[in-house]
C-alpha cells in the first residue's frame, strides 16, 4: 500500500508529533510505501531537536509556514498524493487539513482521519485568539464528514465521532504505544541521575512530558512538600519544556522542597528510555477537564513499558491504561496525588510486582506495531468508501 501521511506540527521540535512518525516508521518496516509530509514551526524554539531521522525513515517533506503558503502547500500535496492510495491525516488544522480535502476530491482518494486529542478543548486553554478557536473548532466538528476511516484515542474521542454521525463501522481504537525496543526496565544507570544533579540512592519520583497544552505538572510540584515531610529520603526530577516551564520553575523555587526538586527542561529524545527507567515511581498528574479526559497519554506507555510503577489521576483514558499495575488518584489534587506517591515510597514490594505487570501489559496492548496493524485494516476498508464517511 502507498501511504500519504500529514501533520500540521514538526516532527523533530514538537513532542507530540511522535504518534504519526513512529506509526509511519512501522507501516515502512512492513514493507508498505510511506511519505511523510509536516509543518516545520516558523521560528524554532530555544531547545533543540527532541528527535533526529532514522537512516530507514520514509521520505519526508517541509510543508510551508501556516496560512501565508496554503497554495504552496496545496502544490506539494497534490504531486504527493496523485500515486497514493490512502492519504492519513492527523488533527484537524486548517494548514493542511483544507488543502488536504482538496486533493482528495480532485484524486477521488480516500482520507483516513487519526484523532488523537479534543483540539478544540486544548484550544480552550491555550489559544488566545477567538476567532482561531472558533476555526479550529469548525474544522474538527466537520472534518469527520469528509473521512472515509477514522482511528481515535480515547473514548472521550469515539464518542464525539459518533455524535458527528460516522459509521461506528468504520471507527478503530487506537492509543498510543511505546517502542518496546527502547523503553526497558534494562536501561537503567546511576549515571542518567547523576547527570541531572540527582542523588541515586534516593528514592526518585518522575514527571516526564510536555509543560504545555493540558500538560499539569504542577501538581507534583505543590505535592512534593507534603511527600517529603513523610518520606525524606525522595527526589523529584521533572523532565519536559513548553510554556508553562518558566511558571513550574518558579513554582519549585517557592516551594518548602525546592532542593529536591529538578525541572531541567526537555531532553533529547535517545536520553528518555535511561530517565524513566532509572526512576523508582513515575507520575502522570491531570485535572479533570474535556482536553484531559480525551487524552492517551504517551507517558503512562513509555512508563509502562520501563516497567514502572506509576501513580497517576483518575481521568478519561488513565484507568484502562494502567489497569492492575500502578495507583490512580483524584484527578486535580495534589494531596490525594501524594498520598500515592506515599504508598509506593513505603512498599518496595508492590512497586516491584506493579513494575513487572507494568511492562506485561505494555507488551501485550501499548506498542507501534499493533497500531500500524490497525492502520492497514482501516486503509483496507477506506478503499472501498472513497467517498468520505456522509
Amino acid at each position: 500500500m502507498n501511504v500519504l501521511m500529514v501533520h500540521p506540527h514538526d516532527l523533530w521540535h514538537d513532542p507530540w508529533t511522535i504518534r504519526i512518525l513512529e506509526l509511519a516508521r512501522r507501516l515502512r518496516r512492513k514493507g508498505h510505501a510511506v511519505h511523510l509530509c509536516h509543518l516545520p514551526r516558523k521560528e524554532k524554539p530555544g531547545h533543540p531537536p527532541l528527535r533526529r531521522p532514522l537512516a530507514d525513515d520514509p521520505p519526508i517533506s517541509e510543508l510551508q509556514p501556516r496560512q501565508i503558503q496554503t497554495l504552496s502547500n496545496f502544490r506539494l500535496l497534490y504531486r504527493l498524493a496523485e500515486s497514493c492510495d490512502v492519504i492519513h491525516l492527523q488533527k484537524c488544522f486548517a494548514a493542511v487539513a483544507l488543502p488536504i480535502l482538496w486533493v482528495s476530491r480532485i484524486f477521488h482518494k480516500p482520507v483516513h482521519y487519526d484523532w488523537d486529542d479534543d483540539e478544540t478543548a486544548i484550544a480552550e486553554i491555550v489559544e488566545r485568539r477567538f476567532l482561531s478557536r472558533l476555526q479550529l473548532s469548525i474544522y474538527e466538528k466537520n472534518l469527520p464528514r469528509f473521512a472515509s476511516t477514522l482511528t481515535y484515542s480515547s473514548e472521550a474521542i469515539r464518542r464525539k465521532a459518533l455524535a458527528s454521525g460516522f459509521p461506528a463501522d468504520r471507527l478503530w481504537h487506537l492509543p498510543v504505544g511505546a517502542d518496546l525496543d527502547r523503553f526497558s526496565p534494562q536501561c537503567s544507570s546511576p549515571e542518567t541521575l547523576t547527570g541531572f544533579g540527582l542523588d541515586p540512592r534516593r528514592l526518585t519520583v518522575l514527571y516526564i512530558g510536555q509543560m504545555e497544552g493540558a500538560a499539569h505538572a504542577h501538581l507534583l510540584i505543590e505535592a512534593a512538600p507534603r511527600v517529603l515531610s513523610q518520606y525524606p529520603e525522595i527526589q523529584f526530577l521533572l523532565v519536559g519544556g513548553g510554556e508553562q516551564l518558566a511558571s513550574a520553575r518558579q513554582g519549585a523555587e517557592r516551594s518548602s522542597a525546592r532542593e529536591r526538586l529538578f525541572l531541567p527542561g526537555y531532553a533529547a529524545a535517545e536520553r528518555i528510555p535511561a530517565i524513566v527507567a532509572s526512576a523508582d515511581i513515575c507520575v502522570a498528574c491531570f485535572e479533570d477537564l474535556p482536553a484531559t479526559r480525551a487524552k492517551s497519554p504517551l507517558k503512562i506507555t513509555e512508563y509502562l513499558a520501563s516497567g514502572k510503577p506509576v501513580v497517576a489521576s483518575r481521568v478519561g483514558e488513565v484507568p484502562w491504561m494502567i489497569g492492575d499495575c500502578g495507583i490512580t488518584v483524584e484527578p486535580g489534587n495534589s494531596d490525594a496525588l501524594a498520598d500515592g506517591i506515599l504508598a509506593y515510597a513505603r512498599n518496595p514490594d508492590k512497586r516491584r510486582r506493579d513494575g513487572l505487570e507494568a511492562r506485561r501489559r505494555a507488551e501485550a496492548l501499548f506498542n507501534w506495531d499493533h497500531g500500524a496493524e490497525t492502520l492497514l485494516q482501516a486503509y483496507s476498508i477506506g478503499l472501498q468508501f472513497q467517498g468520505g464517511a456522509q
